[in-house]
């Protein structure tokens, strides 16, 4: 900026050339950023761990949940949440069928798409909130909402049992869309397996237990439809690997 004098003396101001196009460019470089940042940037669930990431790291970390310690390796962890360790009301894991191996970028696909073959089993382990045993709310709550109390058998020793229909004069039992299976695991309790029905408006159909886990932890896993002949093997193999992850057992033993 360079100043003169017109007529009358009067102090003429004279702008540089530059100024205005520099403002523009700068606005629209923030402007940008910001694009960019709101698209692309981290949310505020990435900043606190909620957004699923998987881990390459096999360093173990310590997680508390209902007075029992468990050590997973980061790379069996869904959450960087978990990863920071400490007491928590549930850690979130992965594994790979029938290995058990924890994530790794070779076998990306598995972990991270949802195909409806994928080997993936996700796993929770988390403060028991149930009163009931699984054997008893198969006997009080299940049961009764079947159709046929008596079953169907498999050839994969399970018991299958088909649920009513939900109808609009009837409140749905929330079972409408899916079949249980029953039979009893390595270790001879109980286990009810529900898994939704093969239907061609569910894509990747899914089939889950939840099992208590001593007096304080629940565990339950989800595993797709066309494992389920493979159930006891793969249900042994998800307890023994829970089982492993406890640190206060492997410590009294």
């Amino acid at each position: 900026m360079s100043n003169g004098y017109g007529f009358g003396g009067e102090e003429i101001k004279q702008e540089s050339s530059w100024r205005y196009p520099l403002g523009i460019f700068l606005a629209t470089l923030v402007l940008c950023a910001i694009f960019l940042y709101y698209y692309v940037g981290p949310s505020v669930e990435d900043f606190s761990g909620n957004t699923p990431s998987p881990a390459i790291t096999e360093e173990p970390v310590r997680v508390e949940i209902g007075g029992i310690i468990f050590a997973p390796a980061a790379n069996f962890t869904v959450y960087p949440r978990a990863r920071r360790g400490g007491a928590r009301d549930e850690v979130v894991l992965y594994a790979l069928w029938p290995t058990m191996n924890g994530y790794t970028p070779a076998q990306r696909k598995e972990f991270i798409e949802n195909a409806p073959d994928t080997r993936r089993i996700d796993i929770v382990i988390s403060k028991r909130a149930s009163a009931f045993t699984e054997a008893e709310r198969f006997d009080r709550l299940y049961l009764p909402q079947t159709v046929d109390s008596r079953g169907v058998r498999t050839p994969y020793q399970l018991t299958k049992f088909t649920f009513k229909d939900q109808r609009s004069n009837v409140p749905t039992n929330g079972y409408a869309e899916t079949e249980l299976f029953v039979g009893a695991d390595a270790n001879g309790k109980t286990a009810a397996v529900f898994c939704f029905k093969e239907k061609e408006e569910i894509t990747s159909p899914e089939c889950w237990r939840e099992y208590e886990y001593g007096d304080t932890i629940e565990v339950s896993y989800r595993f797709k439809r066309p494992y389920l002949p493979e159930w006891r093997a793969l249900d042994a193999a998800v307890q023994e690997f829970v089982t492993e992850l406890d640190q206060t057992r492997t410590a009294s033993e």
